[in-house]
């Protein structure tokens, strides 16, 4: 991984994201007001850290609060968690974002002004995420965000972090794959410019996939909300193109595969890791023989982690799913980052999470050596049978 590549976004996703911080500044003037009041003497005897988790907008979400839950119920049953010589209790103090930045920001602010959290989990979507991370940086409060893979969320912050992959990564692996591993020498794209996430990845894969000698013959845009994808996909078809690269959310990703193959589009469907949230695409016949890049694979998982993921799923009634695990990794690392700094005031438990090295997770071994992108290894996933099983485990880039 090589968190210094930071590529800006492309087009309409960089207005948007521009847009939203325009609307939050009235949010971080609040903040940046307060951030310097004392948290008071009751917090040195807790660890209260903020989750914020689009859970009303995106069911599956409880999955992760859950396991959120479970993990402050396991340090808590023990006792507390090990700080400075001393035993602290866990706080969870949970927001429903809705995943809308309005929403989120005016959590944040609850959570930094009122609650005066030590740390936040979250937000989990790159869209929501840049805005409080600016919150989150001039306030000094540390935040861990389990998916926000744009390379914006941690460009010159202090305080920002990342457990997930990060899109610059995201668009190299599965250029390459695409390139070297399946010789395929013509891609195509087909994005909603105006996400963040969509737009931005989109761009990365076909820089590095032009980069490694191969051709981006069509670049396909949308508008959000959108369901009929024909005309764009016929003019994919008619490029040629040898594989399709959809980095969009799996509701989009759920018409788009079906649409593109009764459009008479043959060739192999490439995603982002935001095909692991939803395992409807799995199950789609369209879908099968289909490749993308995540950071989780639990099958995969061996020893000690694997055992632990059974506890969990035992517990919690289900196997983790992608963002259950990033969420696990994202609060182990700032339970972590508190015994390492044998406080569980804000500064120097953000110096206690910088100074991680070989963080065992469930999604990997994690590091911050390098600022707020976790050094971390990558899967590429391939749908067979109804599942996603790993193809290919990559190691963290040098």
């Amino acid at each position: 991984m090589n968190p210094d590549r930071n590529v800006p976004l492309y087009g309409h996703a960089a207005r948007s994201l521009a847009r939203s911080l325009a609307r939050s500044l009235a949010y971080c003037l609040v903040l940046l007001a307060l951030a310097a009041c004392s948290r008071g003497a009751d917090t040195d005897h807790e660890l209260r850290i903020g989750l914020l988790v689009p859970q009303s907008a995106i069911p599956s979400m409880s999955t992760s609060r859950s396991a959120a839950e479970a993990l402050v119920a396991r340090v808590n049953a023990e006792g507390g968690l090990a700080v400075g010589g001393r035993k602290v209790k866990v706080r969870l103090l949970v927001e429903d974002t809705g995943g809308q930045v309005e929403r989120v920001m005016a959590a944040a602010a609850r959570l930094i002004r009122q609650e005066r959290v030590s740390a936040l989990v979250g937000p989990y979507y790159s869209r929501t995420a840049v805005p409080v991370a600016s919150v989150a940086e001039q306030s000094h409060v540390p935040m861990v965000s389990p998916s926000a893979s744009n390379p914006l969320l941690t460009k010159g912050r202090n305080s920002v972090f990342r457990v997930c992959m990060v899109d610059t990564v995201q668009g190299r692996i599965m250029a390459r794959f695409a390139h070297k591993d399946l010789g395929l020498f013509r891609a195509a794209v087909l994005l909603d410019e105006a996400d963040a996430y969509s737009g931005g990845l989109a761009g990365l894969f076909c820089d590095s996939f032009s980069l490694m000698g191969g051709q981006v013959v069509a670049r396909e845009t949308y508008a959000t909300g959108a369901t009929d994808f024909s005309a764009q996909l016929a003019r994919i078809r008619a490029s040629g193109a040898q594989a399709l690269f959809l980095p969009n959310f799996p509701a989009d990703v759920v018409l788009q595969v079906a649409q593109a193959r009764a459009a008479g589009f043959s060739g192999v469907f490439l995603g982002g890791d935001s095909w692991d949230t939803d395992k409807s695409i799995h199950a789609l016949p369209q879908a099968q023989g289909a490749f993308f890049s995540s950071d989780y694979a639990g099958a995969a998982l061996t020893g000690q982690v694997q055992q632990e993921a059974e506890s969990y799923r035992k517990e919690l009634g289900l196997p983790l799913d992608k963002n259950a695990a990033l969420t696990l990794d994202a609060l182990g690392v700032i339970l972590a980052g508190a015994k390492a700094a044998g406080s569980t005031d804000p500064v120097p438990l953000r110096e206690g999470i910088a100074s991680l090295r070989g963080y065992e997770g469930f999604t990997g071994r994690l590091s911050f050596e390098r600022g707020g992108d976790a050094v971390r290894g990558a899967h590429i996933m391939v749908i067979e049978g109804g599942q996603a099983r790993c193809r290919m485990e990559l190691g963290a880039e040098p």
